[in-house]
């Protein structure tokens, strides 16, 4: 709760519980009090046990800090983000080059997604040099 509010639970509380102890003799009136300052006095607690509200973007900051940046991204997936990349550049072929390029079949994929990270960078550079070349 902001700090403005922080004290007025406690407040309504302290005094609806004076309210229904001075106007016992009133039971029309001191039920009621005795209810709101049982009330007060539950969201009192509750807000001196429940987790402080984050700070904006104080979270945010940190969690983008450590997060890959760029293409780190793809390669952060092992394998899998290798077969990712595969297909995003067969993607990207088709919309470029060769309208009818088949799909690759899971051998291929399997072949492509198992080489070891030296050699897919090589057959990364091959593909990316050739649809530059032509956009």
């Amino acid at each position: 709760m902001n700090a403005p509010f922080r004290w007025t639970f406690p407040i309504i509380a302290l005094l609806a519980t004076i309210a229904a102890v001075v106007l016992n003799d009133e039971p029309i009136v001191a039920i009621p009090a005795a209810t709101i300052a049982v009330a007060a006095g539950a969201m009192t607690l509750w807000d001196s046990v429940r987790p402080p509200a984050p700070q904006p973007g104080a979270e945010l900051e940190g969690s983008l800090a450590a997060a890959p940046v760029g293409n780190e991204v793809w390669f952060e997936g092992g394998e899998m983000g290798q077969e990712a990349i595969v297909l995003l550049l067969d993607r990207i072929d088709r919309a470029l080059l060769h309208p009818a390029l088949p799909n690759r079949s899971s051998g291929e994929l399997t072949q492509l997604r198992t080489l070891p990270r030296d050699q897919f960078l090589g057959y990364l550079e091959s593909r990316m040099a050739e649809l530059e070349a032509v956009s």
